[in-house]
């Protein structure tokens, strides 16, 4: 597998990441490992350290069941994924978000997209991201972020650059997650990707969780 450059294993209620998966694959570029549950994994991410080339990483939908976390908890092995230039972290489901939490991605100078939408989040101090020069796209959509949570100045950022808002709604519209209530307890779901037609992007159950 040393050639190999793109590994999805999203929806396989993974718990764990054993590192010999990516013992040879350091050619890896795009890991998609959404809708599993690895929120404990993601902590740790000892795997991290095998794929050093990774431009990539999908790690939403991974949150614990019925846990409402205090913070976004990132092992320090992110920071050696120096060529990631693309990190999606939705639906962990956690309550504050700090400049501590993302210390881990501070040095990565390629990354320009960082997505935690659908996250829940009600405290973040949005002046952090002056920290990622490189970002060129933060997405905090579907939190609940309120003005009195954050610093809000005249260098605030918005999520989506306004030139490429159509684009943006078009790429999510082929890439929409919402949660759902299920029989198993697991009080919001991840859905697998709709790309047919537009649904509303959190079930509406699923709207209040964390007040």
């Amino acid at each position: 597998l040393k050639q190999l450059k793109i590994l999805r294993l999203h929806s396989n209620s993974l718990h764990n990441v054993p590192s010999g998966w990516f013992k040879n694959t350091k050619n890896l570029k795009v890991l998609d490992l959404s809708q599993n549950f690895l929120a404990k994994e993601i902590g740790e991410a000892c795997f991290l350290n095998f794929i050093p080339n990774l431009v990539e990483l999908d790690l939403s939908f991974n949150f614990e069941l019925q846990v409402y976390s205090s913070f976004l908890n990132l092992s320090k092995t992110f920071s050696s994924l120096s060529h990631l230039e693309i990190l999606r972290i939705k639906g962990y489901v956690f309550r504050e978000l700090s400049q501590e939490n993302l210390r881990p991605l501070l040095h990565l100078r390629n990354l320009t997209v960082l997505d935690l939408g659908t996250n829940f989040i009600k405290l973040a101090n949005l002046s952090m991201f002056k920290k990622f020069p490189s970002l060129k796209m933060i997405d905090l959509s579907v939190n609940k972020i309120s003005p009195s949570s954050g610093e809000f100045n005249n260098h605030g950022f918005c999520s989506i650059p306004m030139a490429s808002v159509d684009q943006y709604k078009s790429r999510m519209l082929q890439e929409m997650h919402y949660f759902r209530y299920d029989e198993y307890g697991r009080s919001c779901k991840s859905k697998d990707k709709e790309a047919a037609s537009f649904q509303p992007f959190v079930n509406e159950d699923c709207l209040s969780y964390g007040e």
